[in-house]
């Protein structure tokens, strides 16, 4: 139980900010946040069609090593079923 608390204080460290909530009858939304670890910040990159972090060569690498694990799994199990 001690390592679980650890756990969970450890894990709340960075959690620091403001938090915008619109209150309803038997619900709440969240519309905003404001904090300095804030992992979906503006400045970290633009989401949706506009991306500058990653040029069309970076994405075919990207692709290219991660699909290493699904293709040497293919050639395992060709190989197994002859």
């Amino acid at each position: 139980m001690r390592d679980i608390e650890a756990y969970l204080q450890h894990s709340q460290e960075n959690v620091t900010g403001k938090v915008f909530v619109t209150l309803m009858p038997y619900r709440f939304q969240v519309t905003g946040i404001e904090s300095a670890y804030d992992l979906m910040s503006s400045k970290f990159g633009k989401y949706g069609e506009m991306n500058s972090g990653w040029s069309g060569e970076d994405v075919r690498g990207f692709s290219k090593i991660f699909g290493n694990q699904t293709m040497i799994w293919n050639q395992v199990n060709e190989s197994n079923k002859k």
